[in-house]
C-alpha cells in the first residue's frame, strides 16, 4: 500500500551522535506520543538503532498534527531536546497482525532514509518534506522553514509563556494564571510572533484541502482499530 510516512530523530550536530541520557529521553517521549495519539498513526516501525523513529500515518493532516504535537509537548517540558522530521510518500508493506506495533517495510522507508540523511548534514534544517506533488512540497517546505524560524527563536525563558499562549490565546487568562501584567503578556505575544506561528500551522494543516483531489482512495481509509 502507499501511505505518508513520518520519520524523525534527535537533531544534534552533523557528524556526531547523541548521547546515551539524550537517546533514552527520546525513546521514553516517543512511547508517551504514540500512546496519546494513536489515532494519528496507522502501524509503527521500531526504533531504528534507538535513535530513529518511523511510522506510518492516518493521513497527511495526521503528520502535521503529530509534528505540532510533539514540538509543542517538547516545548511544554523545557526541550529538553531538539528533534527534527521527514514527512514523505511511498509504498510500504504492513504484516497481517494485530496491534499498532506491526512494523513497516517498503521503499517508502528507503525514501524516509534518504530525505533524513539530508537533514543529518544540515546545521539548521530540522523539516524535510517530500510528498507526491513537487509544488506542493516546496510549498510545505517553505511553510515548516517559517515554523522552525518561530519556534527556534524562542529562548529557554520564553518557552512557559510561549507554551501558554500557543494554547490558550487569551493573554489575559495567561497573566493571571502566570501571575503577571496583562499588558507585560500582550507585548510578550508580539513579541513572540505568537499570531504569526499560529497562522502558519493553519496554513500547513490547510494545504491537503487546497490542493486537487488526485490521491487514490486509499487515503480514505480509516485507520484500523487498535
Amino acid at each position: 500500500m502507499e501511505c505518508y510516512i513520518l520519520s524523525t530523530e534527535l537533531k544534534v550536530v552533523p557528524g556526531s551522535r547523541p548521547d546515551a541520557t539524550a537517546i533514552k529521553q527520546f525513546i521514553n517521549f516517543i512511547q508517551r506520543i504514540i500512546t496519546r495519539r494513536k489515532d494519528l498513526l496507522y502501524s509503527i516501525s521500531m526504533f531504528n538503532l534507538n535513535k530513529e523513529f518511523e511510522c506510518a500515518l492516518a493521513s497527511l493532516k495526521a503528520g502535521f498534527d503529530l509534528v505540532f504535537f510533539m514540538e509543542e509537548t517538547l516545548l511544554r517540558e523545557g526541550r529538553p531536546f531538539t528533534l527534527q522530521y521527514v514527512i514523505t510518500y511511498g509504498n510500504i508493506e504492513v504484516p497481517r497482525r494485530k496491534g499498532m506495533f506491526r512494523g513497516i517495510v517498503g521503499g517508502g522507508l528507503l525514501r524516509a532514509d534518504i530525505r533524513m540523511q539530508n537533514l543529518r548534514d544540515s546545521r539548521d534544517n530540522r523539516f524535510n518534506i517530500e510528498i507526491r506533488d513537487i509544488v506542493e512540497s516546496r510549498y510545505l517546505s517553505n511553510l515548516f522553514s517559517l515554523y522552525q524560524m518561530v519556534f527556534d527563536s524562542w529562548g529557554s525563558k520564553d518557552y512557559r509563556l510561549a507554551s501558554d499562549l500557543v494554547d490558550i490565546w487569551d493573554y489575559k487568562m495567561v497573566a493571571r494564571d502566570m501571575k503577571k501584567s496583562p499588558s507585560l503578556v500582550w507585548k510578550r505575544r508580539k513579541s513572540l510572533n505568537i499570531q504569526q506561528f499560529n497562522m502558519i500551522k493553519d496554513l500547513i494543516r490547510q494545504t491537503p484541502d487546497l490542493v486537487i483531489k488526485k490521491r487514490p482512495a486509499k487515503f480514505n481509509e480509516q485507520p484500523p482499530a487498535f
